[in-house]
């Protein structure tokens, strides 16, 4: 789309992509003159917006992401809706996210403008893509060159405050929280995880995906490869356990499940993987962490006789 008005109020889900770039959209935006709407924090009416119009059969995340575009639709000039590829050089994505503003035209936002680009690391790294993207909404190269800068350095601001609350975790033994960024950054989906795992008084660590660097290997969905690895560097004697947090129907996770389970098991590392879907209480997730972590305790005060 090639946005002629200035000050255009663009609205961003908080979902999907959103927290793979942490704070570069917003940033992006409006040092381009513009106008970021992020949409709030996910919640139950984001779920029950979106479950009122999206398929059935859709993700967990999906529906999110729906519920968050029909928040935005009414009170922006356009949406922001990327069509990602890949965001590491030779590795690939989720298939959903390359047909994503297809989707969007088709189904939620029919007849809203949205403005996309095709961001795929493998053919044009992200800063290129973003410069003509900054072009396309009639910005000058100086102002288009500024605003990559910028929007990179808040996103590099932002991983580097993560991993300095990361950082306080490590000299506690603590559990592993893994999962996809929009699933661990997603109040909905983790908040619930984390805070009970506060009132557990159970250390979390929360994976980051903060660099772009892939190790050689067969698992080409760079997510998924990061993961792979991160377990395979796991000290047992860092770490009480794994908290893996899927979402029902993802075709993706239940791939590579098995895979993850067996590293922590050769590893001696106790491993659970919580499944959310829209039906998923607070109780029943509470109850599956008190089981966890309590029997963790119970076993090494036993092996500890």
């Amino acid at each position: 789309m090639k946005e002629n008005r200035r000050n255009v109020k663009i609205g961003i889900p908080r979902a999907f992509y959103y927290h793979s770039y942490p704070r570069l959209w917003e940033c992006f935006f409006q040092r381009l003159g513009h106008e970021p709407v992020v949409s709030l924090q996910s919640s139950q009416k984001t779920l029950e917006m979106a479950c009122a119009q999206t398929e059935t059969e859709n993700c967990l995340p999906q529906k999110l992401f729906d519920g968050h575009l029909l928040s935005l639709i009414g009170s922006v000039d356009a949406i922001f809706v990327p069509r990602i590829l890949s965001i590491v050089n030779g590795h690939n994505c989720c298939p959903r996210f390359g047909a994503l503003p297809d989707a969007t035209r088709a189904g939620i936002a029919r007849g809203v403008p949205l403005i996309s680009i095709e961001i795929n690391e493998t053919a044009a790294p992200l800063s290129k893509t973003l410069r003509n993207l900054a072009r396309t909404l009639e910005a000058d190269r100086r102002t288009a060159n500024l605003a990559v800068q910028e929007a990179f350095a808040a996103m590099e601001e932002f991983h580097r405050e993560e991993a300095h609350r990361q950082q306080e975790q490590c000299d506690n033994r603590r559990f592993l929280l893994l999962g996809h960024p929009y699933t661990l950054h997603d109040q909905f989906i983790a908040d619930p995880i984390i805070q009970k795992m506060k009132k557990l008084e159970a250390p979390l660590e929360r994976m980051t995906f903060a660099d772009n660097n892939i190790k050689p290997g067969d698992i080409l969905w760079c997510v998924f490869n990061k993961m792979y690895h991160k377990l395979q560097g796991l000290d047992p004697h860092a770490y009480a356990g794994v908290i893996q947090i899927s979402t029902f129907n993802c075709g993706a996770d239940s791939m590579m499940v098995e895979r993850f389970q067996r590293v922590c098991r050769n590893k001696g590392v106790p491993y659970m993987l919580l499944t959310m879907d829209e039906h998923s209480g607070k109780t029943g997730v509470d109850t599956r962490l008190e089981v966890f972590v309590e029997s963790l305790s119970w076993q090494r005060v036993r092996a500890a006789k």
